[in-house]
């Protein structure tokens, strides 16, 4: 680079081997489990008082020893288990799960546990994956209904890592959440430190239905170990218990919650034992990015606005981009062009396609194939040799073997000593459709993000005024931290330009159901990157 940037960014550079093939003898009976219970209800000495038994708050006909050997067999078979008498169910697709209704059998308890825990402080929660309240971690919580619960998890531990046959240590993660209208906890593994089986307790209302959203989505994997499709939705019930184990295949995900009148109220957690070893992540194989083409000079000042190619209003955006990294030109396509090409974008002839894995990205491509001519011709326009010069005006960047260098005052120089100081560049493209449910995530081993580049992204067919809380901007953050760098709001005819570092990772924020009540309920995007 022959100019000096403040990029966007920071500079900154024993557990159980295998299931056995004989069933495990129980480690303890059931009088055991139950005596343990009693013993650990809210901190208080052991009795059979109706606050603090067994029977009167936990459904333990699911913890009788021969349902037990039964689920554990099939378990490890991967066979599905219905059992008719306590109606609870182990199912092994897409992965194993098992589900407890009617978990706790004290109205009482339970309507005291919802009302505790509506009462609690909770945190909004926000970034790329997610967006719902969450309370603090529950396990230190000096209040007996909450002690009372734990206690409740220590004991279900017991017969978790008997059907699963897991060995569990005592370690186990407890958190309140809160899921209200947009709120969405979008697709992830759940694999952390030693994070061996997650679990989720419901409460919300008995009138829960699928409309309401907040459904938990398991995802099929493909052979990469990548997510496929959602193959099973399981709507929130209220007092049911579920748990399922957490591997490289537990893809999952809260749904956007639709209602805007009811709220998701959950307990979850992780029952935690040795780590498992991790298989190395996929590495996608992306499109590559070309050098720059050919372009018919008439073509190419047919497109933009002419203000943009004044000399005097590029060094002007060139000194102001060199201090920020970013900039937007709005207005940046002849008006009549952009009219033509957002009408050939909404042509029904353009074919679509859902772009994944879902733990990094759902929105939709075009098949550049079918785009209509003024599109192509577009796209030939944004990757051709005039285009580059005119980026290398604007950003100060070496995009050109005629770009300005430090020392190029006035007009560029078209020496070939400048040549050799552009050491490869280079663009690839892509036409995007955005609309409710979609989104980008940000994550560690994405190729796009290893290099320094202009992110160029043109919005189409949207308001001049975004809503910001529909989602549907495109934020930066630093790696490995939450803090916003840089948020970029669609506008229709802006074209966004900036500049990221190696360390700076982007992603777009879930389109919630909120765009579904604006006009349009959809917006374009032709997104080119540059690189020096």
């Amino acid at each position: 680079m022959n100019k000096t940037h403040t990029q966007i960014g920071t500079g900154k550079g024993d557990e159980d081997s295998e299931p056995n093939s004989k069933i495990a003898k129980l480690d303890c009976s059931l009088s055991t489990l139950s005596s343990n219970l009693d013993c650990q209800i809210a901190d208080e000495p052991c009795s059979k008082t109706k606050s603090n038994s067994l029977n009167n708050l936990l459904n333990t006909g699911f913890l009788n020893d021969g349902l037990m050997s039964k689920l554990h067999k099939d378990f490890v078979s991967g066979t599905d288990h219905v059992n008719d008498s306590f109606g609870i169910t182990l199912s092994c697709v897409p992965y194993r799960h098992c589900l407890i209704p009617d978990f706790i059998i004290d109205k009482e308890y339970i309507q005291t546990l919802q009302s505790v825990l509506l009462d609690l402080p909770m945190k909004r929660k926000n970034n790329d994956l997610y967006t719902f309240l969450q309370s603090v971690e529950l396990n230190d919580s000096p209040d007996p209904t909450i002690a009372t619960f734990r206690s409740l998890c220590m004991s279900v531990k017991q017969f978790v890592s008997e059907v699963t046959g897991i060995v569990l240590n005592d370690k186990i993660d407890l958190f309140c959440s809160q899921y209200k209208y947009k709120d969405v906890l979008l697709c992830h593994d759940d694999e952390l430190e030693a994070r061996r089986v997650a679990f989720i307790y419901y409460l919300v209302p008995e009138t829960w239905q699928k409309s309401d959203g907040g459904t938990l989505d398991l995802f099929s994997t493909d052979e990469f170990g990548q997510p496929g499709a959602i193959i099973k939705s399981i709507v929130p019930v209220r007092n049911n218990f579920l748990f399922f184990e957490v591997s490289e295949k537990s893809f999952h995900q809260v749904s956007e919650v639709l209602s805007k009148t009811t709220t998701r109220l959950s307990i979850s957690g992780w029952f935690h034992g040795a780590p498992l070893p991790r298989p190395l992540p996929y590495v996608e194989v992306l499109e590559p990015a070309l050098p720059f083409g050919n372009i018919d000079e008439e073509i190419f000042y047919s497109w933009f606005n002419p203000l943009y190619l004044d000399p005097e209003v590029q060094a002007d955006i060139r000194n102001k981009f060199e201090e920020d990294s970013e900039i937007e030109l709005q207005d940046f396509i002849q008006k009549g062009k952009y009219k033509s090409l957002e009408a050939a974008l909404k042509d029904h002839k353009v074919n679509w396609s859902t772009l994944g894995p879902a733990n990094k990205r759902h929105y939709f491509g075009a098949d550049k194939s079918s785009l209509p001519p003024i599109v192509s011709e577009f796209l030939q326009v944004m990757q051709s040799d005039a285009t580059f010069l005119v980026m290398s005006s604007l950003t100060g960047l070496k995009l050109h073997p005629l770009a300005p260098t430090d020392s190029d005052e006035t007009e560029p120089s078209s020496s070939t000593s400048s040549t050799s100081e552009a050491s490869n560049p280079r663009c690839k493209s892509e036409v995007r459709r955005w609309q409710h449910g979609c989104y980008t995530l940000a994550h560690d081993t994405d190729p796009d993000m290893t290099d320094f580049a202009l992110d160029t992204i043109l919005y189409i067919g949207c308001e001049k005024d975004w809503d910001s809380d529909c989602g549907g901007y495109t934020s930066y953050i630093a790696k490995g931290e939450d803090e916003e760098l840089l948020s970029v709001f669609p506008s229709g005819n802006s074209l966004a330009l900036v500049y990221r570092d190696k360390n700076t990772v982007k992603f777009v924020k879930h389109l919630n159901h909120k765009i579904t009540e604006t006009s349009p309920a959809c917006f374009y995007e032709i997104n080119t990157v540059y690189y020096e």
